[in-house]
């Protein structure tokens, strides 16, 4: 089962780039398209893709843009990100759909939606 079907195209700078390959194919599961060296990657999300941008020297700058990973099974994606030790919060009833947010290993928050 894939743990998300869609994304608007995003991406985010990130200080390891090996780390945040690693998490984003490894953890996520998203297939990795392409990488250039430690400059940029990009990974299949349903039909967009999420890159990932340059090695930083510092953490990313709080807030930023948001990726929104659509799911059919959001208490799957939790279970799983517990598994991986990957920061996240709880599951929120929203009215017309369920959430939850999670963080990369950088700090970038991410957000799975799952709609009724």
């Amino acid at each position: 089962m894939e743990l998300f079907t869609g994304i608007d195209t995003v991406f985010y700078q990130v200080c390891s780039m090996d780390r945040a390959v690693e998490f984003y194919r490894d953890v996520l599961g998203l297939p990795l398209l392409r990488r250039e060296g430690n400059d940029w990657a990009e990974f299949q999300i349903g039909d967009s893709v999420l890159a990932v941008s340059g090695e930083l020297a510092m953490r990313p700058l709080a807030g930023g843009a948001k990726v929104l990973m659509r799911t059919e099974d959001i208490h799957e994606v939790e279970r799983h990100l517990g598994e991986h030790g990957v920061r996240r919060g709880r599951v929120e009833d929203l009215g017309g759909a369920r959430s939850l947010d999670f963080y990369d290993p950088d700090g970038n928050e991410l957000l799975a939606i799952q709609p009724s």
